[in-house]
């Protein structure tokens, strides 16, 4: 029997008498050491993700949070083997997720950790980095010197859109909430911009891209803040519908940005990038397993820097 947070009834709850996983074809079962905590595992606790699981034609688990983790390999696969040392992303809507001790997933999610990191810092990178990754290159067609904007950018997501934006020499622009400006600096912004002082219309710039992080900004907002064939790639395309039919009018576009899964080659690239030194990943506070319930508050607390990562293993096997 293993430990696993179980959603149920609007609430999450740690219980200690879940059944290890049995394994499918292509899958290894991964001993979870730390995993990563995130807005879209409130939003799955709060049932606003229950739609999006239906359309996918998820079947429910009980352990629904938890999209992204680094561990141990405990099973022979094909591509893995027992003893790896691993970090990947489950997928998004379908199976079970990475907030328990063991998990059964499909080898194509995983990749090997960066040699120079510990699990708790490879647990805070895979799901960031990997979406600002497509969002940036596959969406925003990214390149030397192009204009960025990215809203969010503390977050734990807009901290590795930062540096991966700077590994592509481009141009960026940051905006997060007060006291970020040194911070998001040195990770490759070449300006911050303070909401609290400066709203997205007060901004004369116009950019290439524009990676919205914190699902809030819709196209008719920073329209006239994109270059003529410009492209806003907002991190939740569901609540940008009548921008993507809008793309079929207009030369300034609507970006499609869905990373469902973990990614082998890429998760292998951005491991490149951590030991070339290009990418670090942030972690704003380690909790224990039994402190999950501050760890998921502290998600939308203003002032965070990266990542909540929760540690599942017991100290004495980490």
């Amino acid at each position: 029997m293993m430990k696993a947070l179980v959603v149920a009834n609007r609430s999450v709850t740690l219980q200690n008498d879940l059944p290890v996983p049995t394994l499918k074809s292509n899958e290894v079962l991964v001993k979870i050491h730390y995993a990563s905590v995130n807005s879209f595992d409130l939003e799955t606790i709060e049932g606003k993700n229950d739609m999006l699981g239906k359309l996918m034609g998820a079947k429910k688990h009980p352990v629904q949070t938890g999209l992204e983790f680094a561990g141990v390999v405990e099973t022979d696969g094909k591509r893995f083997k027992k003893g790896d040392r691993v970090y990947g992303y489950p997928h998004l809507t379908k199976g079970m997720k990475a907030h328990q001790e063991y998990l059964a997933i499909n080898e194509d999610f995983l990749a090997l950790m960066p040699p120079a990191l510990g699990f708790a810092e490879s647990a805070a990178l895979p799901l960031g980095a990997l979406t600002t990754l497509v969002g940036l290159e596959s969406v925003g067609k990214i390149g030397p010197g192009a204009k960025v904007l990215i809203v969010g950018a503390a977050g734990g997501l807009g901290v590795y859109a930062v540096q991966i934006a700077r590994i592509f020499k481009a141009e960026i622009t940051a905006v997060a909430g007060p006291g970020q400006e040194d911070f998001l600096t040195e990770l490759g912004a070449h300006r911050v911009v303070n909401y609290k002082e400066h709203s997205l219309q007060d901004l004369a710039d116009r950019y290439d891209i524009i990676l919205d992080l914190t699902t809030r900004v819709k196209f008719g907002e920073i329209k006239k803040l994109l270059s003529p064939k410009g492209v806003f790639v907002p991190a939740n395309p569901f609540n940008q519908l009548s921008g993507l039919l809008g793309n079929a009018f207009r030369k300034q576009k609507t970006g499609w940005l869905m990373v469902d899964r973990g990614d082998h080659d890429q998760l292998t690239r951005i491991a490149q990038w951590v030991d070339e030194g290009k990418l670090k990943p942030i972690i704003d506070q380690i909790y224990p397993f039994a402190e999950y319930a501050e760890a998921f508050s502290k998600v939308t607390a203003p002032g965070k820097r990266g990542r909540m990562v929760l540690q599942i293993a017991d100290e004495e096997t980490t």
